[in-house]
């Protein structure tokens, strides 16, 4: 049983530790690119920019799950060993047992005089009392041997078992090495990236900052109209506008990641809703089992958005964007909020 489990355990731990190299063997390559000149075609760039750490994020999941997958199966070979090396110690200790019975046998039989067939029929009055006699000691015998056998075989069974966990963690000090060069590879692509989005999301800032602002408007760009045709950026911008949030770099950065890892309107059918509330609206329909909402109109969009914000159960995430200074600290007020999102800080 123990050899079947430890086999078992073996192919597990084999096949976790091969699996890294092999799905994760051609890591995303960055292209420059051309920088656009228009807000139009910045935003494109900038989704395309957080659609790709996204991608990138998920590579970096797997090579952790399957890392993880690895050293639960290395710990399933020691648990193994560990248990055969226990029973191993008890059958050892029986056969020493065994053994002490047999050497004070042997010596009794020396001090009353050697034994051999013709005694035992000599000294048997009956044919029963001859035959028990010989099946008596052929049992001891029998027994002495399997003990033996038994021994031998763990003894057999503990050494492959060692050779076999030596091969394996050679093998996972190799699949770390492995994992760690590919997160450390993963962690600059992503870095990268960020820059990139960083770069792109100040040009964006500094195009809209340019625009006329409205009247009394406190220098702020002048709304947009909840209509018409939005992207990721565009929204983001006008979502804050619509709440009266600082219209910052860090703010339209956290509010467009939110939007990709909700990913509403533009990537399922929660229409008119990228950050895939579930508030009711007339005539919404619920696009899910959860109750996201697929809304009429981008009006009706941030009018389900704002109330959902407004409900009294999000003031961690509005709080952070009135501060207007860290994007990290709006996707992890998102995170610690009753919304479900989850963590989205790898996009950022």
């Amino acid at each position: 049983m123990a050899v079947a489990l430890a086999t078992a355990t073996a192919a597990l731990l084999s096949s976790a530790l091969l699996s890294p190299s092999r799905a994760l063997a051609a890591p995303t390559v960055i292209v420059a690119v051309r920088t656009p000149t228009t807000l139009k075609g910045l935003e494109a760039a900038a989704l395309g920019q957080r659609r790709q750490m996204a991608h990138l994020e998920l590579q970096m999941r797997a090579i952790r799950t399957r890392y993880d997958d690895a050293v639960a199966a290395l710990n399933a070979v020691n648990l193994t060993l560990s248990q055969t090396r226990l029973q191993l110690s008890q059958s050892q200790t029986a056969l020493d047992h065994q053994s002490a019975v047999i050497g004070a046998r042997l010596a009794a039989m020396y001090k009353m005089g050697s034994y051999s067939l013709v005694d035992v029929l000599a000294a048997s009055a009956t044919f029963t009392q001859l035959q028990t006699q010989l099946t008596f000691f052929r049992r001891l015998a029998q027994q002495d041997q399997r003990d033996n056998s038994g021994l031998a075989q763990l003894n057999s069974q503990v050494s492959r078992l060692a050779n076999a966990l030596a091969t394996q963690r050679a093998s996972s000090q190799a699949a770390q090495a492995h994992v760690d060069a590919q997160q450390l590879s993963m962690s600059d692509k992503i870095a990268q990236r960020r820059a990139i989005l960083d770069d792109l999301t100040a040009k964006i800032q500094h195009i809209l900052a340019q625009q006329k602002p409205a009247k009394g408007g406190g220098g702020l760009v002048a709304p947009v109209p909840l209509s018409g045709h939005y992207s990721p950026l565009t929204w983001a911008k006008a979502l804050l506008q619509q709440i009266h949030m600082p219209l910052t770099s860090a703010n339209v950065a956290a509010v467009t990641a939110w939007e990709l890892a909700e990913g509403g309107h533009w990537h399922n059918s929660a229409r008119y809703n990228p950050l895939d509330t579930t508030m009711p609206e007339p005539g919404a329909t619920a696009m899910n089992s959860v109750g996201v909402k697929a809304y009429l109109s981008w009006a009706q969009g941030f009018q389900a958005t704002i109330a959902t914000l407004r409900n009294g159960y999000y003031g961690g995430i509005l709080a952070a964007l009135r501060a207007g200074d860290n994007a990290i600290a709006v996707a992890d007020a998102v995170a610690a909020s009753p919304w479900g999102t989850g963590n989205f800080t790898g996009l950022l």
